[in-house]
């Protein structure tokens, strides 16, 4: 009796598309959600012109209004490849930058790839959404020698060229979320790969422009059959910014993001896409239904 009763659960997973609460199942690819870690931003930054009476309901601030967030990465193994989808903040940074934003574990990565049995050289793409430090931080790691190299050393890491373009050429604007160390020795390693447009990383699986947070910004949309999900990264970091108004701060275009999500926002709820969460820190996956200015939320996993 038990042993049907689990067997009739993992069925009616696999049909809703989650395999446990950290994999998923979609189309033919095994999806897994990896952390790299837990930090804190501030909530005015992270909800823009949106006054703090309303935001800190959703995301409660610390003293020193900072809110928690999470660094959620994906794996997507299938079609002879493992690819690894944004990393999280990385281990390199110094005490200072860790008290600032408040890192916690930012080696749950690894530890992640370990705990399913993949180890960093078993990683074939390293695809990024875009270059922000807590995107792109844990794609290199320091060397007991003090040097820089890329975390995982057979991969191609993909960036779109517009984002690289403007990460290596920041302006006082974009300053802070571009470190250098955390791409610049992908590309003197020989593993950079630079994108002009949307492109297919596994069959059916593309990334694809999102812009406004950045110009080069971009999501992973799924478009299999019976299966369509999209991993949002900065359009939609949360639930709490499901409203169209809640645009971060931090975004150099937020009229633009604002017309993005209204786009996205429409097609997810005809649809019935999976959104997949990068930076919430206890909803992973969601779908949305009613109308794109006034969506409600079901949490998936």
């Amino acid at each position: 009796m038990v042993a049907t009763e689990k067997s009739d659960r993992t069925r009616l997973m696999r049909h809703s598309g989650i395999l446990s609460s950290k994999a998923l199942e979609i189309g033919p690819y095994k999806v897994h959600y990896l952390s790299g870690g837990r930090f804190r931003l501030d909530g005015g930054a992270m909800f823009g012109v949106v006054p703090k009476v309303l935001w800190n309901r959703v995301a409660p601030a610390d003293e020193r209004n900072r809110i928690q967030l999470a660094m959620n990465c994906l794996l997507i193994e299938g079609n002879g490849q493992r690819v690894l989808v944004d990393a999280g903040v990385g281990t390199k940074d110094d005490p200072k930058f860790r008290d600032i934003f408040a890192v916690e574990h930012p080696e749950s990565l690894i530890e992640d790839l370990a705990a399913i049995g993949v180890a960093p050289g078993d990683i074939t793409t390293v695809a990024y959404t875009h270059l922000h430090f807590d995107h792109c931080g844990g794609g290199t790691m320091k060397g007991q020698d003090g040097a820089v190299r890329p975390t995982f050393p057979r991969a191609h890491y993909l960036v779109r060229r517009q984002e690289w373009e403007d990460a290596t050429h920041p302006n006082e604007r974009t300053r802070a979320s571009y470190l250098s160390q955390n791409f610049v020795s992908i590309e003197k390693a020989g593993q950079l790969v630079l994108h002009d447009e949307d492109i297919e990383i596994l069959p059916g699986v593309t990334m694809r422009s999102l812009p406004g947070h950045t110009r080069g910004h971009q999501g992973v949309f799924f478009d299999l059959p019976e299966s369509r999900a999209l991993y949002c990264a900065d359009l939609l970091p949360t639930v709490g910014h499901l409203p169209l108004p809640f645009v971060m701060g931090f975004d150099v275009f937020p009229l633009t993001t604002l017309e993005t999500k209204r786009s996205i926002f429409r097609d997810a709820i005809r649809q019935n896409w999976l959104l997949l969460l990068e930076h919430d820190p206890d909803h992973l996956a969601i779908r949305i239904s009613g109308a794109e200015g006034k969506a409600h939320f079901e949490k998936v996993a």
